[in-house]
């Protein structure tokens, strides 16, 4: 096989001496390279690979020497003109059974809204860095028909694409991945700035007769997410014991429930958002199980007022009539009670980040702070909350201080201690003359 690297720019063909056609010297236009793949077998017509809009000569030749060590190797095969949108259509296809469904919702968004109108009709293998940095743009500047995205949610999309075209280069359509060399923008992680226990315990008080405070009071005293407390089951709680164990989630996705096999509006159920949550233990405080068997006592009276027409669904927190909530209704209920209470703006979400900095400032270890909140690793409980740690390092230098052991130092402004005698050169004399 070879192939050929050229220009194309605005400036009118120039030949040399010898009628061949000279490259513009000039920093414009862009770079391109063609490869030769040999006649097809069953047509018998020439087939050319082309690559175009390369930013240098060298970043042209380096994009060719690779796709001929693809080809080489056997990992790159004819992709029939496939394009980007047709190609991701054909990758979610596949993703559909192993994604959660929350993250097939947002693969969809991110294709159908942002991805495909920018890059849809782009051959998959004519894809270059520069289209992947106009889209980020683009999805930063907005449109008219679009607000224009933060910080995490441009990273969001270039994650989704990056996968997909992650698979595209495992499948062989593409050499190289076109999304891994750029840059999405950096996030700034902001600090949380809970409730102080003053601000939750007067918001707690305040909230104590209406029929959702129990699930307020689980999510503020064990860190719960949102939809673990909403999927928690009485199955799930041992109130002699005072342990409840994590097992599944509700999110706010259309899903078919496990229990009655029908479909609820808004609610699917699944595991916890990440591994080291599932089958998580966490201890409950004696306030905390007083409170959960109380709610318990008031939900069988109305599971009595129902009668036949109660759906059991062993959830903790259900609906009225036994079916899942939906978890948004927590969330609007929260803010709801929020400001009838006056209490300063948080969201619920800083219920679970007020948990975890009471823990951390009560001296727990953050290993064991990171396995109560199911992080998927002790550097995102450190990166989120290390600034909440108020004190609590001097503390600890302190104490690794007190482990060094050390003479007594006399403090030099305490008049109290004498100083040693230094002898006067006269003295030292005098002792000289006397011993001899």
């Amino acid at each position: 096989m070879k192939g050929s690297v050229s220009k194309t720019c605005s400036c009118p063909p120039r030949q040399d001496a010898r009628g061949r056609k000279v490259t513009c010297k000039k920093q414009h236009g862009s770079w391109s390279f063609t490869l030769d793949l040999g006649r097809d077998p069953v047509t018998n017509k020439r087939r050319q690979l082309r690559r175009r809009g390369f930013g240098s000569q060298a970043e042209a030749q380096a994009e060719l020497t690779r796709t001929l060590a693809s080809l080489d190797a056997g990992q790159l095969r004819d992709d029939g003109g496939l394009t980007v949108a047709t190609w991701l259509s054909q990758w979610m296809g596949r993703k559909e059974k192993t994604l959660r469904p929350t993250t097939l919702t947002d693969y969809r968004r991110h294709i159908q809204v942002h991805i495909v109108p920018a890059l849809g009709g782009v051959r998959l293998r004519d894809l270059r860095p520069a289209h992947v940095r106009a889209l980020l743009d683009s999805c930063e500047a907005g449109g008219s028909d679009r607000e224009p995205l933060g910080t995490t949610s441009i990273r969001r999309v270039h994650a989704t694409l990056r996968s997909a075209l992650n698979d595209a280069v495992h499948d062989g359509l593409l050499p190289t991945n076109p999304a891994a060399s750029v840059r999405p923008p950096r996030v700034v992680r902001p600090k949380v700035n809970p409730w102080s226990p003053e601000e939750l315990g007067r918001f707690l008080d305040s909230m104590a007769v209406h029929p959702l405070a129990a699930y307020f009071e689980l999510v503020a005293m064990t860190g719960l997410r949102r939809g673990e407390a909403a999927g928690l089951r009485w199955s799930d709680v041992d109130l002699d014991a005072g342990v409840i164990t994590v097992r599944q989630q509700i999110t706010h996705t259309d899903g078919q429930c496990p229990t009655c096999a029908s479909v609820h509006k808004g609610v699917h159920f699944g595991p916890p958002k990440t591994a080291s949550g599932e089958a998580r233990r966490i201890d409950l405080g004696g306030h905390v199980v007083g409170v959960l068997l109380a709610h318990r006592l008031k939900q069988e009276s109305h599971r009595t007022e129902w009668g036949e027409a109660y759906s059991d669904h062993d959830l903790v927190f259900p609906r009225e009539d036994g079916t899942p909530m939906n978890p948004t209704r927590f969330t609007a209920e929260f803010q709801k009670l929020r400001e009838a209470s006056g209490a300063r703006h948080v969201r619920l979400h800083d219920l679970r980040h007020g948990r975890a900095s009471l823990l951390m400032a009560s001296g727990t270890d953050i290993a064991v702070v990171s396995k109560m909140l199911g992080h998927s690793s002790i550097a995102i409980t450190a990166d989120t909350y290390s600034h909440l740690l108020e004190g609590v390092g001097r503390k600890a230098a302190d104490a690794a201080d007190a482990l060094v052991p050390r003479r007594r130092q006399e403090d030099p402004c305490d008049q109290s201690v004498t100083s040693p005698q230094v002898p006067s050169p006269q003295d030292g004399h005098a002792d000289q003359q006397s011993h001899r």
